[in-house]
This record gives structure tokens, sequence and C-alpha cells, in this order.
């Protein structure tokens, strides 16, 4: 789109929920999702330095949100802002929240993210590494590392109500401006947008190598046309199909899905640092994924960003933490995760970063490589002797050597003493968190060597081991829910009879109100747009199901799908799909998965993703008086009231609540927590309760760790 940035317009309305409002004190930005910087430079805009952050989403309220976070994109992204602000144009950022809760809040965030944990006994047995990044970090103007209060003032419309000659309120679900009293503008509160980045990778053939590295993005967190550093690396053998992903850009989802990717093919994540360019496509993946996260990074990171997560989820640590695995990577300690070995070393960076070194793979992290320069450092006492050498020494014998190369002060300058000293550690080097595709020609005869990773670039070395095609597609039905409840061997089998049909960019795949063709689809490459009475309702990528419904029950399409890229589908025509809906018992959780359809709850869930839920509940029916469980009792299953009256009562029959609103989960707390039952149940009149037994928790756990998430903050507000 053009952003018309005419004054005489008051409200400018940009990508993914975003408005400037034009006003005597400036330009005010409402919202701020990750790559916002990158949306205003891409549009030629000087940065606001007033941003007016969204009211929470209570938890347990929607799937996937809470706090600043809605469908797991934060919405208060606002550290390359301030930034921005202050390192280019010399100017403190105005933060603006709507509570005095927020406030406290977004400060706490960016302590985390902007200088690292102010309490030493977060550093663990490494207290000196706070000192080290303050050194990193060191500002001449200031004397010191720039904090927190140096790039932002923070407000509240709670406590101060908006700006001199500028008043913020909530009215509804609009914040309303007025100017000396004067009304200005009424800018939604509410996030409607599907959100969508920028820019994409572009998706390239991929043959696995014994050491294969696939760049979502290798740029920084201020080009506008660049995607941050993040990347794919499969890793011997046994990586041929499941990937480490290496730190997380956002918009995460969609950008996997572009490279034909999904979710469960990644089998960790090693998070280096907590700057918001490596962090922002973590809540993504944590809250909207479609498997479990394996996360490896070192404990300071690590006890960082339950901080960090706890302020922009406004959740307890302790619920936070079970968003995800955690596997310790700590400098000195290796891991070995399915043969795979991890080792680390702290890097030298602004904020704890670890380098890592996956097998032959190393990756430095964000750090600023200068050899000269950590002489000095020795020479200052801010490094030891030992640690000067184990940084230079970590990365030698690599094959390849994912290297910083961003430049200034706390970034890789390269020079040719710096790419001499690099590509004498690993047979290849790759520049990335760089924004220069220069850097070649002005280091002529090094081309051999090293490479420039920009977003999409592949880089493999060693022996060919990627699959064949049937290998893809059973790893594509694999991805899907509903087909991965098939046996392995029946989905060998089943792709024998698939038809792959493909489109191109922006072709309809599928016109709402045509009549079914017959065929169920699943998404082998590229992304899916799903758009409903004229609306973007998801982006489907890999191994995501479409048009179940059809075939079950004919009749016209209800949605209109379009191509978003190259895009591949797995066709499986009727007669093939029946007989795998009539073993799956598909047909008599129809009814069940419309049903969670007309929910609001799940209205941004894909319909196959219902019908596969739909699966695992089991209807029950109450008659009044009859009681569901008894407080004390063992409690391993979870309920979902579709009708009825549901009374909850203290061990010692005081009354809890009544639940009456169909879509409400309860019993879930003794699941969670493994414990007993704290309360009875009690059906007050006939009552239908669909019951999620144990089983069904469990694969929650790993396929749906989003819904099962918001199920414990349904708990977990109702105990509290």
């Amino acid at each position: 789109m053009v952003f018309d940035p005419d004054p005489t317009e008051p409200i400018h309305a940009l990508p993914n929920s975003t408005y400037v409002v034009e006003t005597r004190v400036g330009r005010v930005l409402v919202h701020c999702p990750p790559e916002t910087l990158k949306e205003l430079l891409a549009h030629g805009l000087t940065p606001p330095t007033i941003i007016l952050l969204p009211p929470d989403i209570p938890p347990g309220q929607q799937i996937g949100s809470s706090g600043f976070v809605h469908q797991g994109i934060n919405y208060a992204s606002v550290e390359f802002l301030l930034y921005t602000n202050f390192f280019g144009r010399n100017e403190c950022t105005t933060l603006i929240t709507p509570t005095k809760a927020q406030a406290r809040r977004i400060r706490q965030l960016l302590i985390e993210t902007i200088s690292g944990p102010e309490d030493i006994r977060d550093y663990g047995p490494t207290p000196w590494l706070q000192q080290e990044c303050a050194a990193v970090g060191y500002s001449p103007a200031l004397g010191r590392a720039p904090s927190v209060d140096d790039l932002a003032h923070i407000i509240s419309l709670e406590e101060q109500g908006g700006l001199e000659g500028l008043d913020i309120t909530i009215e509804g679900d609009y914040f309303t401006f007025y100017q000396d009293g004067e009304f200005l503008a009424a800018i939604p509160t509410i996030i409607s947008d599907s959100p969508r980045p920028l820019t994409m990778a572009p998706a390239r053939p991929l043959l696995r190598h014994e050491l294969t590295v696939q760049f979502i993005g290798g740029s920084d967190g201020f080009d506008p046309f660049g995607i941050t550093t993040c990347f794919l690396a499969y890793l011997g053998k046994q990586g041929a199909t499941r990937a480490t992903l290496f730190d997380t850009a956002a918009y995460l989802r969609m950008r996997l899905g572009a490279l034909g990717v999904s979710p469960p093919q990644i089998s960790e994540v090693v998070l280096s640092h907590l700057h918001e360019d490596h962090l922002a496509g973590l809540p993504e993946l944590l809250l909207m994924g479609s498997q479990r996260v394996r996360l490896l990074t070192a404990d300071v990171i690590h006890t960082s960003l339950l901080h960090v997560l706890s302020a922009m989820l406004d959740l307890p640590e302790e619920d936070v933490g079970a968003l995800f695995d955690y596997y310790p990577l700590n400098p000195g300690e290796p891991v070995v995760i399915n043969g795979r070995h991890f080792e680390s070393i702290y890097a030298v960076h602004s904020i704890p970063t670890i380098a890592v070194r996956a097998e032959s793979l190393c990756y430095s992290g964000d750090m600023r490589y200068d050899e000269v320069w950590f002489d000095e450092l020795v020479e200052q006492g801010v490094l030891s002797p030992e640690r000067r050498d184990a940084l230079v020494n970590f990365a030698d014998g690599a094959q390849v050597l994912v290297q910083d190369a961003g430049g200034g002060p706390v970034h890789t300058t390269i020079t040719p003493e710096t790419l001499k000293s690099l590509t004498a550690k690993s047979q290849r080097v790759i520049l990335a968190h760089t924004s220069n595709p220069e850097l070649l020609t002005e280091h002529p005869g090094l081309a051999a060597y090293v490479e420039i990773a920009h977003s999409g670039h592949i880089s493999a070395m060693g022996d060919l081991v990627g699959s064949v095609e049937a290998d893809e597609w059973v790893e594509t039905l694999s991805a899907c829910p509903l087909f991965a409840r098939l046996p392995l061997e029946e989905r060998v089998l089943l792709v024998e009879k698939v038809k792959l049909a493909e489109w191109e960019e922006g072709e309809t795949i599928i016109y709402d109100g045509e009549p079914v063709d017959g065929f169920t689809y699943v998404v082998h490459s590229g992304l899916a747009e799903i758009w409903i009475n004229g609306t973007m309702l998801m982006a489907a990528g890999r191994g995501s199901s479409i048009g179940e419904r059809g075939v079950l029950l004919g009749g016209d399409r209800s949605s209109t799908i379009i191509a978003r890229g190259h895009v591949q589908l797995l066709g499986l025509s009727s007669d093939i799909f029946q007989p795998i809906a009539e073993r799956l018992g598909l047909r008599a959780a129809l009814e069940r998965a419309d049903w969670l359809w007309k929910q609001p709850l799940f209205k941004t869930l894909l319909w196959a993703t219902l019908l596969d839920l739909a699966l695992d509940f089991q209807p029950q029916q109450f008659q009044a008086g009859d009681v569901l469980f008894g407080a004390g009792e063992p409690g391993e299953e979870c309920y979902l009231l579709v009708q009825g009256t549901i009374r909850l009562t203290t061990p010692t029959g005081d009354l809890l609540t009544d639940l009456t609103e169909p879509g409400e989960f309860f019993g879930g707390l003794s699941a969670f927590y493994h414990s007993t039952r704290s309360a009875t149940a009690q059906a007050l009149i006939l009552s239908e309760v669909w019951v999620l037994p144990t089983l069904a928790l469990q694969r929650l756990q790993m396929v749906y760790p989003n819904i099962l998430f918001h199920l414990r903050m349904v708990e977990s507000n109702r105990r509290n």
C-alpha cells in the first residue's frame, strides 16, 4: 500500500492493525507489532517518537493471545524504534500504555532485552558477564551503557491521560484523541488484521547434504528490505527431514510456510540472545505452533526469557515456563539431542549471548569479533586471557561458520584482517546480520570461501543425503494432525495415490461458492491464504489440510483460497479420502467440529484442526443432580460445557461459580498441576459435556500446545 503522509489527514493506516495519528505534539504510532520500523522506513517515513500500545488481552480469552500478544504476535515490539530514535536522532521515545501495570511490565521487558538482567543473581556462576556486557555497550557520550530510561519515557493513560495538549481516552473499543479539548481521531484498540510480514524469503530448491543451512533471513533489525538473521540447519544424515532452528525472526510461521517447512519439522530451537530481532518469532512459535518446542540456550538467557515472556504475556513465570521444554546449553556443558552434539560459549555482546557449535556448524550469535579489541579488553581487565583465547579458538575446525557482520560498536566490522582470521578457522564463512550486499566486492579473492546470508540463501557441505519426492510427501502427510493418526506404513502407501497440484503466486485455488471438486488437499509447499467474506483468516502452510468438510458433506466451498508464492498441494480424491474418514470416525465428529467452529474461541483455527480436536472429545450427558467429579478425587480429565449448567463448589460446599456459557472449559486444574480435585462439579439441569480424557490431553501437549496452554490459563484464572 502507499502511505499518504499528508498532515491534513489525521489518520494513516499501516498494515497489521497499525496506525499513525498526526497531532500538534508529533506523530503518534498506535500499536507496534514486530518490524513496524521496517514498514515505516519502507514507506519513507520518519519513525514517530510517541508510541501508544494496545490494552491487554486477558489471559484465557483467546487462543494464542495474552497481555501485549495477539495470536502469537507481540504488539509492544518497540525496541528497534527506540534504538533508531536514540542513536539515530538523539531523541527519547515516549511510550504510552493504557494502564500503570502495563507501564511497569513494558519497562521490565525492555530492561531485559536492552541491558540484560538487573539482578546479579540471574547470572549464576558467571557474574563477570554483566560487567562484560556493560563494557561492550559502553557509550562515550553517556560514559556508560545506555539504559531503558535513556531510550524511553514510559507513561500510562491511567495516570497521565496523555500529553500536554493531547488527551487520549479509551471509549469502548477505541482510543479517542482530543487535541486542545477538541475531538481529533478515534482508533480501534482491537487487533483485527491477520498479521503479514513486509517481506518473505524466496523458496529455492533444497538438496539436503550432511550439513545444509537454509536462511529465512540474514539481515538486521533496521533493514526494511531484509529479514533478520534466522536459519534452519539440517545436521547429518539423521537430520534429513528435521532441522535445528537458530533464532526466531518475526512472523515465523508464515516465513517457514513460504519455504515449505512446518513447525513439526523443527527438532529444536537454539536461542542466542533476547534482542527483539532474534526473539520476535518465539512467542508465535510457542503460542500458535503445532508442536511443543524444545529450546536450547544458557541458564542466564533462559531466566531472562522467563522475565520477558511474563511481562509480555502478563502471566506468572511458572506458567510461561510450561510453554516449552528447556534444555540448558551452558558454556562448558555440551548437550546431545538425537545424536546431535551442541556446545556454546558466551559471545561478546551488549546483553548475555551465546555462540553455538552444532556438530561442524558454528554460529557466532551477535558478537563483536575483533581480536585487537579483545587484547585491549584483556589489558583493561574486562576479559581474562583465558576468555580471550576461548573466543578466538571456538570456531576452529568448523565446516561452516555463520558470522555476525553487522558492524558498529556491538557487532563485527569486516576488515581484511578479520576475514583472514575467520576463513582460517572454517572451511566456509557465511556473513550474516548485515544489509550490505557489497561486502565481498570490498574484499576480492575471498568469494570461494565467504558467502553473504541473504533471505532464502542455501549453503551445503558434505555428501548428498536428500530425500526422494515420496519421502517428502510422507513428511507432509505426517505434519498434518489428521493424517498423522494413521500408522506410518499407511501414510507411505497413501502417497502413491495422491495427486500433486500446483498454483503460482496470486492464483485462486478455490472460489467461495463453487461446487466441491471432490478433493481434500494438504499444503506441501508455499502458503494458501484462506479468505472469508473479503477478510483473510489465515495463511496455511505445509501440513495444513483443506477441503475435508466439502468432501464429507458435499455442497459448495465456503471460502476462497489464494496462492501466496508457488504453492503445491497434495490432493486426495473422494474415493481415497472417504475410507480414511470412515477409519478415523470423521463423520461421527462432524457435528462436534461444526459446533466448535461456531465458538468465538476457535474462530482462528482451521476447520480441519477442529475436526481433529473433535475426534478426541467424548460427549456425555448428565441429569440434574449428577456429580461429574468430587473434591479430593484424582483428576486426569478436562471438560467442555456444550449446554446446561454446571455448579462448582468448594470441599466445604461453598459456591465457587455456576458455568452456563457454552464453550467454557473446566476440571483441568488437577490434570495440569498433577493434584487432586479442588472442587466438586454437579449438573444443575440436564447438561451436555464433552470430556477430554488423559490420552487426549497428552496428545494436546505435543500436537496443539497452544490449545493446552489456553486451557491452563482458563484454569489458572479460575484458581486465582
